[in-house]
């Protein structure tokens, strides 16, 4: 294993300890809310799915964003293990950009997924395969990023590719 993929990995569960700490503080005030509120409109598919992603997605994406688009060119974890984020100078927020949509969409993806699945559940209604393909899509945009970061030794992703960026592990 290379040094750049070792800290790659440790740098994704930092930031995700940190993302976690932050959807825990989110879940807890959600709960609060939705005990002195009517729990019923978040059932809609769309307004929970409108909800949690200007709550949740969207927070998460800008964080990531201007955190590698900053002076330190990567997130915490990524500055605590010594990585940073390579982009084309005359494209740099563009790409960070696209990195980051493409990063994170499997995740909203899910989330379209639960949000539906859910719907139909407490409904009756049986769940149609669209929300079956939205639920596995993102498993397989997973493991095709893993793989993607394995073969380039952690320098690389599918992610990275399309968004011309690239990680890179500094010894100073």
């Amino acid at each position: 294993m290379t040094k750049t993929l070792r800290h790659r990995i440790l740098a994704s569960i930092i930031d995700y300890a940190i993302l976690a700490i932050y959807a825990t503080g989110l879940f807890l005030v959600a709960n609060l809310f939705f005990s002195v509120f009517d729990w019923s409109t978040v059932q809609n598919p769309i307004i929970g799915q409108l909800i949690g992603f200007l709550t949740l997605t969207f927070p998460v994406i800008t964080y990531s964003y201007l955190t590698e688009k900053s002076n330190w060119r990567g997130t915490i974890g990524k500055k605590l293990q010594k990585l940073i984020v390579l982009t084309d100078q005359n494209k740099s927020a563009k790409n960070i950009l696209i990195r980051n949509v493409l990063k994170f969409l499997p995740w909203e993806l899910a989330h379209t997924g639960v949000h539906w699945t859910l719907y139909y559940n407490s409904t009756g209604i049986e769940t149609p395969l669209w929300t079956w393909v939205i639920l596995i899509l993102p498993q397989v945009f997973v493991l095709g990023y893993f793989v993607s970061i394995l073969i380039s030794k952690g320098e690389s992703s599918i992610y990275d590719k399309i968004s011309k960026t690239k990680i890179l592990y500094i010894t100073t």
